[in-house]
């Protein structure tokens, strides 16, 4: 396979990917390293999304021009600043609430703000938005083939959505390894004994849903601008689980491992559904079938309870996720390559 059919067959699920592992770090900073439940998580998708959508229609003025590369760049943060402002709304009245009082509340706005959008003519109602195909409009300009534009646009679409999942990273890391961090994961360990110790529990849970939900945002921005489509169902409450499965199975408060699960759960189901036609599981035995009697089915069609089956089995031999709280560090691993083992003692060396 050539390094094009790879673009053309694996590109887009390339860019979700990556949309994919911010919007699962940026709710782990909710949901694990805050110890705090939120199952609307969608809706702050869904907010960023909707935004950069609304901001790169075409004007029906005439003699106003289209949208451009500067408004889509301002559209992912546009995108952010919405759903952190949807993260206030949500975060200053679910103060006082824990556990799955908490997880009803966040769950509430999730489906309110879908069920608004659902009956919201303004809105396109269920209808959704086309999103502009901005870069493939830059590319066409620049590249005579089809071919090389397409293939230009792919590339421009990964490395977006991929920089947002590598900023998110690289600003939540260093959240958490500040003074701010270590007042979230105390919390996360202790409500009461962090307000002892002087941690302002408003302030702290609010500043923990605004991030959250910024990032989300911004990931739902560059999710409009690579699936150049956004409607109410592309954000329901299965993707909001969904998100949260991928934390649970990552780790609780480990970053690494939510990358990990990240990639996981959405390249699983992918890799199933394109499972040669060849080959062929045994189901249950029918003697009214004929032959052997054993039904068979491929992988494509069972890809949904062979998921399944993987993700109970992960949370029943290991609950504390596939990384814990722990994380992985490229530099202590390149650190550890290059030690160099001590040298033995000489003969005649005496131990000191």
């Amino acid at each position: 396979m050539s390094f094009d059919d790879f673009l053309s067959l694996y590109g887009h699920h390339v860019m979700i990917a990556g949309v994919t592992i911010a919007l699962a770090l940026s709710l782990n900073l909710i949901n694990g390293c805050a110890g705090l439940f939120s199952l609307g998580h969608q809706g702050f998708w869904m907010a960023g999304a909707y935004t950069a959508a609304l901001l790169t229609q075409p004007s029906s003025d005439p003699n106003v021009p289209d949208p451009g590369l500067g408004m889509l760049l301002l559209s992912i943060p546009a995108g952010a600043m919405v759903a952190a402002l949807f993260g206030l709304i949500v975060g200053v009245p679910c103060l006082r609430l824990r556990g799955d009082y908490l997880a009803i509340a966040t769950l509430g706005f999730g489906e309110i703000l879908c069920t608004y959008v659902k009956n919201s003519t303004e809105l396109h109602s269920s209808a959704g938005y086309s999103v502009p195909g901005i870069i493939r409009t830059m590319t066409n300009e620049i590249f005579e083939t089809r071919e090389g534009s397409k293939r230009a646009e792919t590339l421009i679409l990964i490395a977006l959505a991929w920089g947002v999942a590598l900023l998110t990273l690289i600003v939540l890391r260093n959240l958490m390894r500040s003074a701010h961090g270590r007042a979230i994961v105390a919390i996360r360990e202790d409500e009461t004994a962090a307000e002892i110790l002087g941690v302002n529990l408003t302030r702290y849970k609010v500043l923990v849903f605004v991030v959250g939900a910024a990032f989300a945002g911004m990931a739902g921005a560059v999710y409009a601008h690579c699936f150049k489509f956004v409607s109410p169902d592309q954000f329901d409450l299965t993707k909001g689980i969904t998100l949260v499965a991928i934390v649970v199975l990552g780790g609780m408060g480990s970053f690494t491992g939510t990358i990990v699960a990240a990639i996981v759960v959405y390249a699983l189901p992918v890799l199933l559904a394109n499972a040669p036609e060849s080959w062929q599981i045994p189901i249950f035995y029918d003697q009214s079938q004929g032959g052997d009697g054993i039904v068979r089915r491929t992988p494509k069609e069972l890809w949904q309870v062979l998921f399944s089956l993987l993700l109970i089995i992960v949370i029943l031999l290991r609950p504390q996720g596939l990384m814990g709280r722990r994380e992985f560090s490229i530099f202590k691993l390149w650190a550890w390559l290059r030690s160099k083992p001590a040298p033995p003692p000489a003969p005649g060396d005496s131990p000191a």
